[in-house]
């Protein structure tokens, strides 16, 4: 196999990033440069107080006079104390959502990677999928697919916007180290029946010497479906699936997107599919790992069904009509039911000493 990282470490000097060979037979693979935050001003913030519950009227309290005061910074944080260290009904919950949605934006943000809590990332691109397997009839096929070289690259930008989004809405606070392998060797076998995808055993046998080096938060693979130059592989009915946690990949999420070079779809971003994705694990993160309560952050799939409701009835985002993407509702997600302390504790460790999300419960479901 050759492999190619995507780093993230040049944009304070500006530069262009590109792929670091891993052995005599790696090829560079250029990625596009790391995207500076266009939220101003650029400063750092300060963590949270620690996991210990707080009193829902003292800390609004706070947050109040902080606005009266014209100071966004301390508003912001007391706001975002309320959501991750005070118990307080769904209804109040909603309208401190609110309040954080106009204050982000005034507040300083972290425009340094080198400062960023870091997110391991491996992603498989498999260069050639080569199988074959029995129709409803009995009789066999072939399915073969390849990437090309400009596929490649159109996954590395792919990659860099994931990375590029996951480090701007998270305030600077995360930032995504990722090793994309291009797999030589052909994958001879998919899982599924009515469509097939690289399930966890298709892709265990790389994940497991990838992680003999280097320990992973989240592994992707990418299966190619169409474009040549073999019969064309039946799809599965995703454009990608997530497991929170696998227990053979040493508790990393798994990513599996059945590629075709339309990715991304009209009217998306670069890196809209994996950031949807990321955030499937990063909601199991939340509760599983770090004991937040289910619906203090909300399935990246809600948006579709216009989930993320107040409890009158109103709807806290509304994609708008004229709008194709929801990766709006992905950032209202990433910044306003995520604060930054809790991006500052996401973690795929089990059976945490302290959970910091079990001192605080959602009154009013």
């Amino acid at each position: 196999m050759k492999s190619f990282r995507i780093a993230a470490l040049a944009v304070v000097f500006g530069v262009g990033l590109q792929a670091l060979p891993a052995s005599g037979n790696s090829e560079k693979v250029p990625i596009p440069p790391h995207k500076v935050p266009t939220v101003a001003p650029a400063g750092d913030w300060k963590a949270a107080e620690p996991a210990a519950a707080l009193e829902f009227n003292e800390v609004a309290k706070r947050a109040r006079e902080a606005e009266e005061a014209g100071d966004a910074a301390a508003a912001l944080t007391a706001w975002e104390r309320v959501l991750d260290r005070t118990s307080c009904t769904e209804e109040a919950r909603s309208a401190v959502r609110a309040r954080i949605k106009e204050l982000r934006p005034k507040v300083q943000i972290n425009r340094d990677p080198a400062k960023a809590r870091k997110w391991s990332v491996l992603a498989l691109i498999y260069g050639e999928v080569d199988f074959e397997k029995k129709d409803a009839n009995g009789n066999t096929r072939r399915y073969r697919q390849v990437f090309s070289d400009r596929d490649v690259k159109q996954v590395g930008r792919m990659l860099a916007g994931f990375r590029d989004l996951v480090f701007e809405w998270s305030s600077g606070i995360v930032l995504l180290e990722i090793d994309a392998v291009l797999v030589k060797e052909p994958l001879r076998h998919l899982s599924g029946r009515n469509g097939y995808y690289a399930d966890i055993r298709d892709a265990a046998p790389e994940v497991r010497k990838a992680q003999e080096k280097k320990h992973y938060d989240t592994v992707i693979s990418y299966v190619k479906y169409h474009g040549g130059p073999g019969a064309s592989i039946p799809r599965p009915p995703f454009a990608g699936a997530t497991y929170g946690r696998v227990g053979q990949f040493k508790g990393a999420g798994y990513i599996m997107i059945p590629w075709t070079p339309s990715y991304p779809f009209k009217g998306e971003f670069w890196g809209e599919v994996e950031l949807h994705e990321w955030l499937h694990q990063i909601d199991d993160v939340l509760s599983v790992n770090l004991g937040y309560p289910r619906g203090t952050f909300r399935s990246p799939d809600d948006g579709r069904g216009e989930g993320d409701n107040r409890p009158n009835g109103e709807t806290e985002y509304r994609k708008p009509r004229n709008v194709r993407t929801w990766v709006y509702f992905y950032r209202h997600l990433m910044q306003e039911h995520m604060t930054r302390q809790m991006w500052n504790e996401v973690t795929i460790k089990g059976n945490l000493p302290q959970k910091p999300g079990s001192v605080i419960r959602i009154l009013g479901k």
